[in-house]
């Protein structure tokens, strides 16, 4: 799957969100959400390095947590680029890949 389908796909997810949530999408939710996802990511990053509680799971859940904690960050990374018209390939080209020529 190419990022513009992944990035159309995730639309589709998020607008059930807003729906089923009765929650209102503007500008400061997609970057607080961002933050609500990284803190999750963290917090569960912190559990299977043994620095926070593992709350009773094993060491592949937690592994697996951390998996879905990342698909959530990069989820929320593609909305707030697509509210905000940036073009996030073109963003990679131009501040990463430009070191590889």
């Amino acid at each position: 799957m190419d990022l513009k389908e992944l990035t159309k796909k995730v639309l589709m997810v998020s607008d059930q969100y807003e729906k089923n949530c009765k929650i209102k999408r503007d500008e400061d939710w997609y970057i607080l959400k961002l933050h609500e996802e990284i803190g999750e990511l963290t917090q569960n990053y912190l559990s299977y390095t043994l620095r926070g509680r593992n709350r009773n799971l094993t060491k592949e859940e937690l592994k697996n947590n951390i998996s879905h904690e990342l698909a959530d960050v990069l989820g929320q990374i593609l909305l707030f680029a697509n509210y905000h018209d940036i073009d996030i390939e073109k963003s990679m080209e131009e501040k990463w890949f430009s070191y590889l020529k």
